[in-house]
């Protein structure tokens, strides 16, 4: 639905409100992540894992396709702009994954990646409140608190805020995750099962739920501010996987999507850039306009997009058809990009380690 969302094209799919408003979607992943880093890491941070070791391990899971998809916008930004001081502050603050602190005036090279860059942020205060404080739930409750009112009241895009205030709106998705699992430990009723029937028609509103949820949101600022809320209720009933939803979200099809979504997500800007050139080649050698300047989504100011002859069906033709090259493209980057370098990173730390426990035993002398 982002990808759908970013691909900029006049279609059917284009103006459908759910797609018209998918941008909110990167803030269930928010929550969603906040939920699963609690599940699989806050106990064993809280119990002496290392903040350090927990960050190269997160670094190995994202870094190595970032840095793929950096090298390879590399050259279309500075085809685009050219090579000047903007290029190398892009390249350097995208190295570092600062370019979503609000370091940066605009989004460069890849404009997905602000996403990773606040996430890893994320990731870090995580590991120093768990660490530090231990598994409370106290100190998440200021993003809870702060983060809607900044991006109502100071972020110039609202909820989609990205490059500026991308940090504020990760957290306070995040923050909620974190919240969630904390509750869900807490009170065992939110574990209990109901009956089949009952825990299937709860998935299928919760399904409901969002998708007239993001497809309204976009009317109202409050509403788009209060999304990661109702994200966060729809991850608690999920999260129990006790209903008919859940089972056919563990079909062989949608655990490769699943495999496949961060690749997915860091590549479809990529497809975006290459279709657009592809695009304005066929404009100057046919003499026709295939990139117009439309709003697609009410309250925006208008931008190039992909308009084919006016015509909506080739429209959803071509997001579609970018959506599977999208896919496809994904099943090669996790295969030689995600696994290897997650892997590696894994090795890295597993040695280390088994190097720290062999150098914390007494040596004896027979």
């Amino acid at each position: 639905m982002v990808a759908l969302f970013h691909f900029d094209v006049i279609s059917h799919l284009s103006f459908l409100p759910l797609t018209r408003n998918a941008y909110l979607f990167v803030d269930f992943f928010f929550v969603l992540s906040g939920f699963v880093i609690a599940s699989n890491y806050r106990s064993r941070l809280a119990e002496g894992f290392g903040a350090s070791r927990f960050l190269v391990l997160r670094l190995g899971r994202i870094y190595p396709l970032h840095l793929v998809t950096l090298l390879l916008f590399i050259p279309i930004d500075a085809a685009k702009d050219g090579v000047g001081p903007n290029l190398l502050q892009a390249i350097v603050t995208n190295i570092l994954l600062l370019q979503g602190l609000g370091i940066n005036p605009q989004n460069w090279l890849n404009f997905a990646s602000w996403s990773i860059s606040a996430e890893f942020a994320a990731y870090v205060i995580f590991a120093v409140v768990v660490s530090r404080i231990g598994p409370t739930i106290w100190p998440w409750l200021l993003p809870i608190i702060a983060g809607p009112i900044v991006l109502a009241a100071i972020s110039p895009d609202g909820m989609n805020a990205t490059y500026d205030y991308g940090l504020v709106r990760c957290l306070y998705g995040f923050a909620l995750g974190v919240l969630s699992f904390d509750l869900r430990e807490r009170f065992p009723v939110l574990r209990a099962r109901l009956t089949p029937s009952a825990e299937t028609l709860l998935e299928t509103a919760s399904v409901l739920l969002v998708v007239g949820y993001v497809s309204v949101a976009g009317s109202s600022v409050t509403l788009q501010v209060a999304s990661p809320a109702v994200f966060t209720l729809v991850v608690l009933v999920f999260a129990r996987e006790a209903g008919a939803v859940s089972r056919q979200l563990t079909v062989p099809l949608m655990l490769v999507i699943g495999m496949l979504t961060y690749s997915i997500y860091m590549l479809h800007p990529l497809v975006r850039a290459v279709v657009r050139a592809v695009l304005m080649v066929v404009e100057r050698l046919g003499h026709t306009d295939l990139l117009v300047s439309y709003a697609l989504s009410s309250g925006h100011e208008p931008t190039k997009v992909v308009s084919m002859h006016g015509s909506l069906w080739l429209g959803d033709f071509l997001q579609i058809a970018m959506l599977l090259l999208t896919v496809l493209l994904s099943v090669v980057t996790y295969r030689f990009v995600e696994e290897p370098g997650r892997s590696w990173v894994r090795r890295l730390m597993d040695r280390r380690q088994v190097a720290a426990v062999r150098r914390a035993q007494p040596a004896f002398d027979i």
